[in-house]
């Protein structure tokens, strides 16, 4: 069996952790699989990396930025693959990219990214091969004249289980919108905020899923603040696809992202989608079935939002709207 070594920037809490779980569960019958985290974010917000170790055992191995210690691991591990899940120059000591990329290896290296933004300037070494999580991403990088692939996070259709409701306490006669993501200005939350106070009246509940990180105290502690009374804080939690079936909607208002998993989480399920569309999509979601895009003027996404959930019959100030 291939030894395949994925070295990742960290395991805290976001998409490039998500789809590193993701791949190791895809993969780990193919290959004896090592998971290296160059950085220990926090000791908190960490769902996959402990799903991660629960996979893997021991060869989950951390090593909170000893460039030494990686250099050590790839010479003892002698893999044959490795895959960096991001630049390597946005994260890596430039040793280690040194010996990583040397020209007498006997390893194929795969590289990929998770950013949206064009980084192509900082790439000094080049891999093997790319395998992107989005077009937009090959289309960025193509100039390198690598050979490379996309593979999207996958969409496999999947049944609502009609007890997650239960299991939240969602059977209470409210309609429930979710968000799920880190409280940053990318994933534009205020604007969920701004529309939430307009529908205080209604009997619409909002669920936000996501960390709040120290680093985005800034953003989130004024919201908190003058947090509306519909709106409800669940912080990270390891049930999201629990909340996913017991939801009315996914109400999506990031304004920076690349290719956003849970989108694809969601579209699993049989749920409407309320979302900006972004350029970094690429125009994926534009036939989607159940997908609308909002429009960024917070009057005509709100009164959205009601003809959406007024699709299945919905009480709006004691009047039944179809």
């Amino acid at each position: 069996m291939e030894k395949l070594i994925i070295i990742t920037p960290h395991m805290s809490t976001g998409g490039c952790p998500q789809f590193v779980l993701k791949r190791i569960e895809m993969l780990r019958e193919f290959y004896e699989i090592y998971c290296i985290e160059y950085n220990f974010v926090s000791p908190h917000f960490v769902v996959q990396r402990n799903k991660v170790i629960d996979l893997i055992g021991n060869r989950f191995i951390p090593i909170f930025g000893d460039k030494d210690k990686l250099i050590e691991l790839l010479s003892n591990l002698k893999p044959d693959i490795i895959h960096i899940e991001e630049l390597s120059e946005s994260f890596m000591d430039v040793s280690v990219c040194d010996f990583i990329f040397k020209d007498d290896r006997t390893y194929k290296i795969i590289e990929t990214t998770h950013g949206s933004n064009d980084r192509s300037n900082i790439k000094l070494n080049l891999p093997d091969k790319f395998i992107f999580v989005s077009e937009w991403s090959k289309k960025m990088y193509s100039h390198f004249g690598v050979d490379s692939d996309v593979i999207e996070y996958p969409i496999d259709k999947k049944e609502i289980d009609k007890e997650a409701k239960d299991r939240l306490g969602f059977n209470d006669g409210y309609k429930h919108i979710i968000n799920v993501g880190l409280f940053t200005p990318g994933k534009n939350q205020a604007y969920i905020f701004d529309i939430a106070r307009l529908l205080l009246n209604e009997k619409i509940k909002f669920h936000f899923l996501g960390n709040q990180a120290e680093n985005f105290k800034s953003y989130w502690e004024p919201l908190m603040n003058n947090k509306p009374e519909n709106c409800i804080i669940w912080g990270e939690r390891s049930d999201v696809e629990d909340f996913i079936m017991a939801s009315d909607m996914l109400l999506f208002t990031s304004t920076l992202e690349l290719n956003p998993l849970v989108i694809k989480e969601v579209l699993c399920y049989d749920i409407p989608i309320l979302m900006f569309n972004l350029e970094t999509y690429c125009g994926s979601y534009n036939n989607q079935e159940n997908t609308t895009f909002l429009s960024g003027d917070i009057k005509i996404d709100t009164e959205l939002i009601k003809k959406t959930l007024t699709k299945d019959g919905y009480i709006l100030n004691d009047t039944e709207l179809y």
